[in-house]
C-alpha cells in the first residue's frame, strides 16, 4: 500500500505539480479509505518529504548498478547525463520543490534532502579514494578528496540548474585537477 500511495502522489506531482498533492485526492485516487494514508504518513509534509525522495531517486536514478564505475569521473558523467534525462520528466523539480513546503517544514525538508545528497556525496568520495587514476600527492590536509567531491557535486548541480547540455567543462577542471 506505501509503494501504491507513493506512486499516486509522483503521479500527481507529474501531472499538476507538488502543490497539487492532497492527502484526499491520492485516497479517491488510490481507492483506500483516507485513515489508510495517514497509517503511512502521519502528515501531508511525511508524505510530501517521501514523494520528493522518491522523485530524486528517479531523477538520480539510483540503484545497485548506478555507480558500476571505480572512475571517479566515468561517475560524474554518469550522474549529469542521468539527471539531464531524467529531469525530462520532473520539469523544474530541482527550482520547484523546496517552494512546496510551509516554513514549519522547510526544515524537515532540506534535512531529508541533505542526507540524500550526503550519501551520493560519500559514494563518490569512496570512489575518488579508490580511483588508481588519481595522481599521487593531490590530496592534502587543505583538500581532502571530501571536500573535492563537495566542490565538484556543486558545480555539477550547478551546471544542471542553468540547463547546459553538457559538462565538459567539469570534466576537463577534474582532470586537469587530478589525473
Amino acid at each position: 500500500m506505501y509503494d501504491t500511495i507513493l506512486n499516486m502522489s509522483k503521479k500527481i506531482a507529474i501531472e499538476n505539480g507538488l502543490n497539487s498533492i492532497n492527502m484526499r485526492l491520492i485516497a479517491k485516487n488510490c481507492d483506500i479509505a483516507l485513515g489508510s494514508i495517514y497509517n503511512y504518513f502521519p502528515s501531508k509534509s511525511d508524505l510530501l518529504i517521501a514523494t520528493i525522495q522518491s522523485i530524486w531517486q528517479d531523477i538520480f536514478n539510483l540503484n545497485s548498478n548506478s555507480f558500476n564505475s571505480e572512475i571517479f569521473i566515468d561517475n560524474i558523467i554518469y550522474i549529469f547525463e542521468t539527471i539531464n534525462k531524467n529531469l525530462q520528466k520532473y520539469p523544474d523539480f530541482f527550482t520547484l520543490h523546496s517552494l512546496s513546503f510551509n516554513n514549519e517544514n522547510k526544515h524537515k525538508g532540506k534535512k531529508s534532502m541533505d542526507i540524500f545528497l550526503n550519501n551520493i556525496k560519500v559514494h563518490l568520495t569512496n570512489i575518488l579514494e579508490n580511483d588508481k587514476n588519481v595522481r599521487n600527492n593531490v590530496f592534502n590536509e587543505y583538500l581532502t578528496p571530501t571536500i573535492f567531491v563537495d566542490y565538484i557535486f556543486n558545480l555539477l548541480i550547478s551546471l544542471i540548474f542553468d540547463k547546459k547540455d553538457n559538462c565538459k567543462s567539469l570534466i576537463k577542471l577534474i582532470e586537469n585537477s587530478i589525473y
